[in-house]
């Protein structure tokens, strides 16, 4: 009995322990959100007095450093913009045409609709979909090594052993 007595008692412990966390990172995340509200407030201040300054109505040589120094860090912005939009305008100008796609290797299949060449054996088009219309295989072609005509059917030349991939 003594046992379960201090499994009940350890067990309380624990869940008094949860508890005490969850209340606290409650409390936590209020004493955040209300210094989130300070920080804005604070911003608010700042960008009021800025204004003023800006419209030439207050005259406080304690800010005056803290206002030069906001007035460096928008000129740095404004030329940082700037440089951006030179690079955009200049990578928009020259930019490369994109390189033709490589022929497929043994010809290919030219697209009746939008003349794109496609791979030997495609039976649609892999650029609009149309149906393409898949030429007779040749009767014969010339072995790549000697030269000689053979079946096109053929996997190897009768006359120098090439073989056909």
């Amino acid at each position: 009995m003594a046992f379960m007595n201090k499994l009940g008692g350890l067990a309380r412990n624990i869940g008094d322990k949860a508890s005490d966390a969850i209340e606290t990172t409650k409390l936590n995340n209020k004493i955040g959100a209300e210094k989130n509200a300070i920080t804005k407030c604070m911003g608010q201040i700042g960008e009021y007095y800025y204004a003023k300054h800006q419209a030439g109505e207050l005259d406080d040589p304690g800010v005056e450093e803290l206002f030069a120094a906001i007035d460096g860090h928008y000129k740095t912005i404004e030329d940082t913009n700037a440089e951006i939009a030179r690079i955009k305008a200049e990578n928009t100008v020259q930019a490369p045409a994109a390189p033709a796609a490589p022929a497929p290797a043994g010809g290919g299949i030219v697209c009746p609709s939008c003349e794109k060449t496609n791979a030997q054996g495609t039976r649609f088009c892999c650029e609009c979909g149309s149906k393409l219309e898949v030429p007779p295989p040749p009767a014969n072609r010339a072995c790549p090594d000697c030269g000689v005509e053979v079946p096109a059917a053929s996997r190897f030349c009768g006359e120098c052993g090439y073989r056909f991939e």
